[in-house]
């Protein structure tokens, strides 16, 4: 199979940038695809192995507006409008949309538990603190159990 295309919504490109940790979308993934939309909302220089893709359903993206803010929708789309797709979204509200449609996702938190266990950071529980310092929403239970996955507790 494959390789899987991955698309990132903004919040994980400001999490992952806020913690100076951009490149392990790139040490992971390889390149990672996003709206125009969601570079926007991003605001932040994207290097060159994050690509802008606009092929999207514009009336699955309008489908989709009511629910959810502009850049999960266009990321959404666009992970429908692809073959074998993973989506990086962190919104509940998106997350649960994506799966409803049958789309295969992960979070931030997912993406720090992925590069802890192949070592390409030293402590997760300094990044998952940082993300608490910043205002990322993360409750108890999700931070214990990244915690374990990252064999840090």
């Amino acid at each position: 199979m494959p390789d899987r295309i991955v698309i990132a919504d903004a919040s994980t490109l400001i999490g992952l940038h806020n913690l100076t940790s951009l490149e392990l979308l790139h040490e992971l993934y390889g390149h990672v695809e996003v709206t125009t939309i969601v570079k926007e909302e991003a605001a932040i220089d994207l290097p060159d192995w994050i690509r802008v893709d606009d092929n999207y359903n514009r009336d699955v993206y309008r489908s989709l507006l009511p629910s959810l803010d502009a850049g999960e929708a266009s990321s959404i789309a666009l992970a429908l409008a692809l073959e074998n797709t993973l989506l990086i979204i962190d919104e509940r509200k998106g997350r649960r949309r994506a799966k409803s449609l049958g789309i295969v996702i992960t979070g931030l938190i997912g993406i720090l538990i992925r590069a802890k266990q192949r070592d390409l950071i030293s402590s997760g529980k300094d990044k998952l603190d940082n993300l608490r310092e910043q205002g990322f929403r993360l409750s108890e239970k999700i931070y214990e159990l990244a915690l374990r996955e990252m064999k840090e507790k």
